[in-house]
C-alpha cells in the first residue's frame, strides 16, 4: 500500500468551499477519510492563518483539528496599509509553510504520493521538486478554482465537486420565502 500525506490550504480551501456554496462547511475527518481511502495515511497537515485576536470559535476549530490528528500549521495574519492608507489584513506564509513541509517529506521520502487541497498555482515549483525524486503528487479542489497550470504539473487531479456530499458538515438550504405574518386580529 503507497503512503500518503495530505497538504490542506485550509484558507485557500475555506474561501472557496463558500463561493462554491455560500455558508456550506466542510468535514474535515470525513475528507481526510474520503481522500485517504486505499492508502497507508501517515499524516495530514493543515495550513491556515488566523488574526492577533483570534475569536474563541477559531481557536477551537484549529484546537479541534489537533485532537482529529492533523498537524496544524496557523501562521499570523499580517497588517498591510494600502494606497489610499487603508488598514488591511493580508494572509502571508501559508503558502510557503505547505510548500516547504511538501519539499522537506518528499526529500525524507515520508511519502509515495501527497496529495495537496488547493488550487493555488503557486504550488508548481514545490510539486516539481517533489517529483523530481520520483514522487508522486495529486492535486484536488473545486473545478471552479483549480488553477490550469497545476493540473498540468500534479501526476492526478481530482475534484472535491465528485465528493461534496460526503464530506459536507453544514449545506444551507435552498433560499425559502419567509412565510407571512399571521394576520392581525380584529377585536370587535
Amino acid at each position: 500500500m503507497h503512503k500518503l500525506m495530505i497538504f490542506i490550504d485550509g484558507s485557500n480551501l475555506y474561501h472557496e468551499t463558500d463561493r462554491y456554496q455560500r455558508g456550506m462547511r466542510i468535514d474535515f475527518e470525513k475528507l481526510r477519510d474520503a481522500l485517504s481511502t486505499g492508502y497507508d495515511l501517515v499524516r495530514t497537515f493543515y495550513y491556515a492563518s488566523r488574526p492577533a485576536n483570534p475569536a474563541a470559535e477559531q481557536e477551537g476549530f484549529f484546537k479541534k483539528m489537533g485532537y482529529l490528528g492533523f498537524k496544524t500549521r496557523i501562521k499570523p495574519l499580517r497588517e498591510t496599509y494600502g494606497e489610499n492608507g487603508r488598514r488591511d489584513l493580508r494572509e502571508k506564509g501559508v503558502d510557503v509553510a505547505l510548500a516547504t513541509d511538501l519539499v522537506a517529506n518528499g526529500m525524507r521520502r515520508s511519502f509515495d504520493w501527497a496529495l495537496i487541497v488547493s488550487g493555488d498555482q503557486d504550488y508548481c515549483e514545490a510539486i516539481e521538486q517533489v517529483q523530481s525524486q520520483g514522487l508522486r503528487i495529486q492535486v484536488t479542489f473545486f473545478r471552479h478554482a483549480m488553477a490550469d497550470e497545476l493540473k498540468l504539473k500534479a501526476d492526478r487531479f481530482t475534484y472535491l465537486d465528485d465528493i461534496v456530499d460526503r464530506v459536507v458538515i453544514h449545506r444551507p438550504a435552498p433560499y425559502e420565502a419567509a412565510p407571512a405574518p399571521p394576520a392581525e386580529s380584529q377585536s370587535v
